[in-house]
């Protein structure tokens, strides 16, 4: 069995609103971040790269699969997103004459008596009563933002101070 390499690294915020983040890396493919924005971990044991901190780097520019392997509950209920699905699809069905004026009406008054659908539960009160087919499609979900805050912000400032510490050997040998 070979030895394992470990890395540490502090990427402290850079203006007080940019978020701090403390990451372990391992050569086995391990990765753990404690963060302002909450714990992420995963090992990745077939990252197909010599230094698993070279995967680091190419992972900072994906973070939706980054997320995917760190937070594996991944999306929530996003209210505002499924809000704007219904009334697309409302819009367009009235255009094409699919919907009368009132029903339209009608379904527009029941999302607003379910609260525009701000909480998961609005969203299934709406489902029960709507006359919209298949109204189940709508739901619509995303990452909470400190997910891609972490991801977008902290992740790719890793990639950075890798970056650096990789410069910094080559410029030594």
């Amino acid at each position: 069995m070979s030895e394992i390499t470990m890395w540490r690294y502090h990427i402290p915020p850079e203006d007080g609103l940019s978020g701090w983040g403390t990451f372990i890396l391992d050569s086995t493919g391990f990765f753990a971040a404690v963060t302002d924005f909450g714990n992420f971990a995963y090992r990745w044991t077939h990252h197909g790269r010599k230094d698993f901190r070279e995967f680091i780097i190419e992972l900072a520019r994906d973070p939706y699969y980054l997320l995917g392997k760190v937070r594996p509950s991944g999306e929530v209920y996003n209210g505002e997103k499924t809000l704007k699905s219904i009334w697309e699809h409302i819009r367009e069905y009235r255009r094409c004459g699919w919907y009368t004026k009132e029903f339209a009406r009608e379904e527009f008054n029941l999302i607003r008596e379910c609260d525009d659908l701000d909480a998961e539960h609005d969203f299934y009160d709406w489902v029960r009563q709507t006359n919209i087919q298949d109204a189940y499609e709508h739901h619509q979900t995303a990452y909470r933002i400190d997910d891609l805050c972490f991801a977008d912000g902290l992740m790719p400032r890793l990639a950075e101070a890798i970056k650096a510490e990789f410069q910094k050997l080559y410029h030594e040998n």
